[in-house]
């Protein structure tokens, strides 16, 4: 893992509630605060650790105070809507998501242009982590998320959402058959001239992904003052974040983690 030591911590609003903070030592962690009062701890590891590589996101966790011994739940993503229980599912299981109504393991998702949802039930231990792309979001994987935790017991106004940082309407350029999958969802689909990004193709639009999960949450039941969406682009930072799109195929990975504390 590089870290690049500072003087001083340093602190960067993400919006929603989210913060990147580096420590003096240069390790660094964009952080949901807001998941406390729900007893969850979320993070979000940045551009200086590579999580597809197993050692990284472990020293990366060891550093910011995880037990070496606590074991890390993850699936094979497939951009689709399935929700694992973190002590059954393996590296190997097909799923978007993880949810557990226990302590003593690290939920886990990876990410760069995705967004990263956190679900925290207020009244119990239980809490799930996703990931959210915009296949999985047009396919339902937020109604996939609460109605696993609420076959658990959870309730949808019970809950506390966290969207960790992820493409946004400045850099989401999409064609016309994505655009149609969000056509009936306010505020999700917005012109061209919303975007700062070199277009591609012609006939795209921008997609405003938090919009389309705040929408689902809605739906849903979640109470709006409980949902807190980050509003930093990963594209836009390559200080903060890793991106797919500006990156490329195969390149590194960003890891969110969710973990009940006490």
């Amino acid at each position: 893992m590089s870290a690049a030591p500072s003087e001083a911590p340093a602190t960067v609003e993400l919006g929603g509630g989210f913060i990147y903070v580096r420590r003096p030592d240069g390790r660094a962690a964009v952080l949901a605060p807001h998941l406390q009062s729900a007893g969850v701890a979320g993070m979000m590891s940045p551009s200086l650790v590579n999580a597809r590589d197993a050692g990284e996101l472990r020293s990366w966790l060891e550093d910011w105070g995880f037990e070496p011994a606590l074991p890390v739940a993850q699936v094979n993503q497939v951009h689709g809507t399935e929700i694992a229980a973190a002590g059954e599912a393996g590296p190997a299981s097909e799923a978007d998501g993880l949810w557990s109504d226990s302590g003593g393991i690290i939920l886990t998702v990876k990410a760069a242009d995705c967004a990263p949802v956190w679900l925290a039930d207020m009244s119990s231990k239980r809490f799930a982590l996703v990931h959210a792309g915009w296949r999985g979001v047009a396919s339902g994987i937020i109604a996939a998320a609460i109605d696993t935790l609420a076959a658990a017991g959870s309730k949808a106004d019970e809950l506390a959402v966290a969207v960790g940082p992820h493409l946004r309407p400045c850099c989401f350029e999409v064609g016309p058959e994505v655009a149609d999958r969000f056509a009936n969802i306010g505020g999700a689909i917005l012109p061209a001239s919303a975007l700062t990004a070199p277009r591609r193709r012609r006939d795209s639009v921008s997609l405003d992904l938090s919009a389309a999960i705040r929408a689902d949450l809605n739906d849903l039941g979640v109470r709006d003052e409980q949902i807190f969406i980050a509003t930093a682009c990963t594209r836009c930072h390559p200080e903060l974040f890793h991106s797919y799109r500006r990156n490329g195929s195969g390149g590194p990975l960003m890891a969110a983690v969710a973990a009940r504390r006490g």
